[in-house]
């Protein structure tokens, strides 16, 4: 492993943000200092940059096994640490489902094979397999996800004593999908029977509207409350949700139990962009009003939600572009994650300190990541490097997602990813993947 030295960067550390040079040996950051003069490998000049902790990002689809016509942990990992994204943790929604620690571990060895990104794989909860959730192996494993609304494969859990049991049983953190499935399907068909098979794609925030968010939301909070669950829900969508959560928001974060995510697509995105994006922004939950988005805004401000994820969700272009209900929900977004980030602070939507709460410091805590999340003397090496002056505009030639397409195609970046590094590996170099070693398993440091 090389030894690296960054030169002159605007280091964001943990309470102050200086010029600093930062010393990377063996995977980790050495030193942090104004002045380093060691001899490296690797000698960086970083004077234009900014270095921020490598985003974590806790909600990623990479589709493999089984769905790989779509994406794999390959071509996904490879997007992700473009972006700056240094680790991720996958979804259980993959064909077969993620629902014993033998199909975890399986895909723990396809990523130490073939990914730059540090990397984790959530155990699904299903109608049959509590005991497997009993025994999981909590440092390796971030969560057990529960999706209370529709999914690829077997891991509906709607029956509220199945529910229960997860939640009493889980060592681990529920990470939860809420939404209400009889609601959703009350106003499907309600719309085809408006409509018939040409539903506007401005229908999917009805559809899938606020009040199935919030049934299934509320249902979640109480289900954690009456079995002492850490409850963290996953994408918030409605001002309502954010309202719920921040009855919670004043308790420290190591101490809280119920927690909650937003995404990337429903803090960039409203429905005014439907018309022009149509089935491109369709996503489980739907993208919903620019009040809602302003309320998202305003629970990372709250503390209301503590963590920023993608859902990223690739999908190939033949189920993207057909009737609504032909089309596919789920949209990619990790490689521009960061950068999308990067451009609320820059409207002055979020503050630089909140930025890397919600897409570093937070999830290594909330996840209990051992030695990440932040550029701190003895933590591993994960950094994005930024130019906030190099604009970067969104086309076919750079979008690295498998499936060719990006909800940002066209869109303008104010700034760009210029080199990331991961556990001390330099991944991307100028722009470019330098297939400089693979990323690490994370480690959860629990009892």
């Amino acid at each position: 492993m090389s030894k690296i030295l960054l030169k002159d960067a605007l280091a964001c550390e943990p309470g102050r943000i200086s010029r600093q040079c930062i010393l990377i040996e063996d995977g980790r950051i050495s030193k942090i200092a104004p002045e380093i003069n060691s001899p490296a490998d690797e000698v960086i000049d970083c004077h234009e940059l900014l270095a921020l902790p490598g985003m974590i990002d806790a909600h990623v689809h990479f589709r493999q096994p089984g769905m790989e016509q779509k994406a794999n942990i390959h071509s996904e990992s490879r997007a992700a640490v473009l972006g700056g994204v240094t680790s991720f943790m996958e979804m259980p929604n993959t064909l077969p489902a993620t629902t014993t620690m033998d199909l975890v571990r399986q895909k723990q060895d396809i990523a130490a094979h073939e990914s730059p990104a540090n990397y984790a794989f959530y155990l699904g909860a299903g109608t049959d397999n509590l005991e497997e959730i009993k025994k999981v192996d909590v440092t390796s494993v971030p969560a057990v996800k529960v999706y209370m609304g529709s999914t690829t494969g077997n891991l509906l859990l709607d029956d509220e004593h199945h529910l229960y049991q997860v939640f009493k049983n889980s060592p681990l953190m529920i990470c939860a999908h809420c939404e209400d499935n009889a609601l959703i399907n009350k106003a499907t068909k309600l719309a085809k029977e408006t409509y018939g098979d040409d539903i506007p794609f401005s229908m999917h925030p009805i559809i899938r509207g606020r009040d199935c968010c919030l049934r299934s939301a509320k249902l979640a909070v109480n289900t954690a409350l009456d079995t002492d669950a850490h409850l963290h829900i996953m994408h918030l969508s409605t001002r309502e949700e954010t309202a719920l959560l921040d009855y919670f928001s004043k308790v420290p974060l190591k101490e809280r139990q119920i927690t909650a995510e937003a995404c990337i697509s429903h803090l960039f995105f409203s429905e005014a962009d439907y018309e022009r994006k149509k089935g491109f922004l369709k996503c489980n939950p739907s993208v919903k009003t620019e009040a809602d988005r302003r309320a998202l805004i305003k629970g990372i401000k709250s503390g209301a939600i503590t963590t920023v994820g993608t859902d990223h969700a690739p999908h190939e272009l033949k189920v993207k572009t057909g009737t609504y209900l032909n089309t596919a929900s789920g949209m990619p977004s990790v490689q521009f994650a960061l950068q999308a980030l990067i451009e609320l602070w820059l409207r002055r939507e979020i503050t630089l300190e909140e930025l890397i709460a919600v897409s570093s410091k937070n999830p290594a805590e909330l996840y209990q990541i051992k030695d990440r999340g932040a550029l701190k003397e003895g933590y591993f090496a994960d950094i994005a490097l930024v130019n906030l002056y190099k604009p970067c505009m969104v086309g076919k030639d750079n979008i690295a997602s498998l499936c060719g397409w990006s909800p940002f195609e066209g869109f303008r970046f104010s700034s760009s990813i210029v080199h990331t590094i991961v556990s001390g590996n330099l991944v991307v170099k100028n722009g470019r993947l330098t297939e400089n070693g693979c990323g690490r398993a994370l480690y959860f440091e629990r009892g």
